[in-house]
């Protein structure tokens, strides 16, 4: 699967994502992959440099119910490492 975020999503704040431990706000174009592991592409924004096409792999704790933008962003992670 690969799903760009559309105006609706970000609308409704689903592209945006903040890794607290990390001090990184990723502002997500799309997001791409099946079961249980994803990575988000996106612009991120660390120690206030703007970095394009970065792209976060991520893994949930459990399958998702749909694989939808809605469904997954919603879901817990249980690792994720940047792939930039």
């Amino acid at each position: 699967m690969k799903e760009y975020f559309s105006d609706e999503h970000r609308k409704n704040g689903l592209d945006i994502v903040v890794i607290e431990d990390d001090d990184v706000t990723l502002t997500c174009e799309y997001i791409e992959g099946n079961g249980k592991n994803y990575i988000l592409t996106g612009k991120a924004l660390i120690d206030g440099e703007i970095y394009h096409d970065f792209k976060v792999e991520f893994e949930l704790l459990e399958l998702p119910e749909e694989e939808t933008i809605s469904c997954i962003m919603d879901m817990d992670w249980d690792w994720y490492d940047f792939l930039c």
